[in-house]
């Protein structure tokens, strides 16, 4: 290999390695790690809302699914786990009925 075939994958796998979910909400930003309590500040109440747990098992974990939209034909569903934000992700389709378990 030369030196700018390496270069060129060097960048590569940064970029596809630094992309991630990130949200906007009016002016502010929310992104994975961020709490609850501050994405509700930056964005509002969901549209939608649904969450589940813990149980008295040992290690169970608080899921919450809230939705935002639409916008631009989506809706942005944010998965929380014990209030921390996990994924962001766009569905075209409208929240209709049981939110969790997550697909």
């Amino acid at each position: 290999m030369n030196i700018h075939t390496i270069v060129l994958i060097a960048l590569l796998t940064l970029v596809a390695g630094s992309a991630h979910a990130a949200m906007r909400c009016g002016t502010g930003l929310i992104d994975v790690g961020d709490k609850i309590g501050k994405v509700q500040e930056k964005c509002g109440m969901p549209v939608a809302e649904q969450s589940q747990g813990p149980t008295s098992q040992y290690g169970a974990v608080r899921i919450t699914v809230w939705v935002y939209g639409p916008d631009g034909g989506g809706y942005r569903y944010l998965r929380f786990v014990d209030a921390n934000l996990v994924e962001i992700e766009l569905r075209r389709e409208a929240p209709t009925g049981r939110l969790l378990p997550w697909k």
